[in-house]
C-alpha cells in the first residue's frame, strides 16, 4: 500500500513539474508577443533594443515603457491575482463554480467606476471610487452574511447575490441615464481593457494584490483541511473563522485593485483554478502559485488575442476571456458531472 501513495504522489509531481514548465515557457513566448505586437509598426529588434540595451529609437522605448510593457506587467498582476482569488474562494466555499464575484467585489467596483465617470469624468477618481466602492461591497457581505449565521460560509453567499444584484441594477440604472459619448467608459468598466494602465496604477494595485497573494499562499494547509469540512478542519487545529477572514479579506482585496485598474474581467478566478487542479493536484500548496501562473498567462494571451483581431481599436478583454472561459468551462461541467451536486 506504501508503495502504491508512493508512486501515485510520484506520478502528480511529475505532472506538476511538466504543467509548471509548460506554463512558463507559454507565459515567456506571449509576453514577448505581447511586447512586439501592436498598432504601432515597430521593428521587433527596435524593441527588444529598447527593453534591454536601451536602444536609440526614442519612439520604440517610448511605445514600450509607456504602453506595451505597463499593459503586460498589468496583465500578468491582474490574471495571477484573479486566479489566487479563484483559489481561495473555492476552496472556502468547497465548490469549484465559486470565484471571486461571490463577495461582490466586481459589480462594488463597477458601480464605483460608473458614480465617477458620472459625477467626476476623470480616470483617476474612477479607480479610487472603484477600489473603495469594491471593498465597501466585500465588507457589507462579509457582515451581512455573519448577521445571518456566523458558521456558515453559504451565507456569505446568499450576502453576495444580494449585493451583486443590488449593485448591478445600479449600473445599469447609470448606463441607462448616460448620454452616449460617455457609453465608451462603461464598456470598460463593465467588460474588462487594459488600456489605462500605467505605471502609477500598477505601483498601487501591486502594493494591494502582492501581499494578499502572499496571504492566500500561507493559508494553504488550512484552505486544505477545510475542503474536508469546518467540523474536521477544526479537530485538525485550524481556526476557522480567522481563515475565513483572511481568505476573505484577501480576495476582496484583490479583486478590487484588478477591476479598479482593469473593469470587470470574468471567468479568470473560475476557470484556471479549476483546470489546473485536474491536471496536477487539489492540494493548495501546489495550486496557488500554480494559479497565479497560470491566470497570468490566461490574461497575457487574452489581452495579444484582442489585439490580433483589432490593432488599432482592441476588442474588451473580457469579451476574450468569456469567449475561451464559457465553451470550455461547460464542457467541463459536463465531462466530469459537476452539476449533479
Amino acid at each position: 500500500m506504501a508503495n502504491v501513495h508512493a508512486h501515485s504522489f510520484g506520478l502528480n509531481r511529475a505532472r506538476t513539474v511538466r504543467v509548471s514548465a509548460l506554463l512558463a515557457v507559454a507565459l515567456a513566448v506571449f509576453s514577448m508577443l505581447s511586447l512586439v505586437f501592436g498598432s504601432s509598426e515597430i521593428p521587433c529588434a527596435d524593441i527588444f533594443s529598447a527593453l534591454f540595451f536601451g536602444g536609440e529609437n526614442e519612439t520604440a522605448k517610448l511605445v514600450l515603457w509607456e504602453i506595451r510593457l505597463p499593459r503586460l506587467c498589468a496583465a500578468m498582476l491582474c490574471g495571477s491575482s484573479l486566479a489566487v482569488a479563484g483559489v481561495g474562494m473555492q476552496s472556502l466555499f468547497r465548490n469549484p463554480l465559486a470565484d471571486p464575484s461571490v463577495t461582490g467585489v466586481s459589480s462594488g467596483a463597477a458601480l464605483g467606476a460608473v458614480i465617477a465617470m458620472t459625477f467626476f469624468g476623470s480616470v483617476v477618481s474612477g479607480e479610487i471610487l472603484a477600489l473603495v466602492f469594491g471593498l465597501g461591497a466585500a465588507f457589507a457581505v462579509c457582515s451581512t452574511g455573519s448577521a445571518f449565521s456566523r458558521n456558515s460560509v453559504y451565507s456569505v453567499l446568499l450576502a453576495g447575490i444580494a449585493v451583486n444584484a443590488f449593485c448591478g441594477a445600479l449600473v445599469g440604472f447609470f448606463m441607462y441615464t448616460v448620454r452616449d459619448a460617455g457609453m465608451r467608459g462603461f464598456v470598460f468598466w463593465s467588460l474588462g481593457s487594459l488600456e489605462r494602465c500605467g505605471w502609477a496604477e500598477l505601483a498601487a494595485a501591486f502594493a494591494l494584490c502582492v501581499p494578499s497573494q502572499i496571504l492566500v499562499y500561507t493559508q494553504s494547509r488550512a484552505m486544505n483541511l477545510l475542503l474536508l469540512g469546518e467540523e474536521s478542519a477544526f479537530h485538525g487545529g485550524v481556526d476557522v473563522r480567522r481563515v475565513r477572514l483572511c481568505v476573505i479579506a484577501a480576495s476582496a482585496v484583490m479583486t478590487a485593485a484588478c477591476v479598479s485598474i482593469c473593469g470587470i474581467i470574468g471567468f479568470v478566478g473560475l476557470v484556471v483554478p479549476h483546470i489546473l487542479r485536474m491536471l496536477t493536484t487539489p492540494d493548495n500548496r501546489t495550486l496557488v502559485p500554480l494559479s497565479a501562473l497560470g491566470g497570468a498567462l490566461l490574461l497575457t494571451f487574452s489581452d495579444v488575442a484582442a489585439r490580433a483581431v483589432s490593432q488599432t481599436d482592441p476588442v474588451p478583454i473580457g469579451v476574450i476571456t468569456a469567449l475561451l472561459g464559457a465553451p470550455f468551462f461547460a464542457f467541463l461541467l459536463k465531462s466530469k458531472g459537476l452539476g449533479n451536486g
